[in-house]
């Protein structure tokens, strides 16, 4: 299931599949939770993983500016974060999918 959101007034599907999240493991070196203490690398990875499915050509880069200007107009990380763990959940990866 996606999750259609706005980020800095833009809008964002967010959808997780094993590829996407295989891709955020690539890139992260290893296991997700070796970089979650990076609240931003973190963030930006998870946000950057969730645009995958429908924007396969997404880079980390184009995901940061989007958080930046997220922050920029107001926004916090953690609404970026929570997002991301909406749509993760609704995609099954916390148990079963609402």
């Amino acid at each position: 299931m996606e999750l259609r959101v706005e980020i800095a007034g833009k809008p964002v599907v967010l959808r997780y599949t094993v590829n996407s999240m295989c891709a955020v493991e690539d890139a992260a070196g290893g296991a997700l939770d070796r970089v979650m203490e990076r609240q931003f690398t973190a963030a930006r990875l998870l946000l950057w993983g969730g645009m995958l499915d429908r924007q396969p050509d997404a880079t980390l880069a184009q995901a940061g500016a989007l958080i930046g200007e997220h922050l920029a107009a107001g926004g916090t990380l953690e609404q970026v974060v929570e997002h991301c763990a909406e749509a993760m959940r609704r995609a099954g990866f916390f148990g079963p999918a609402a």
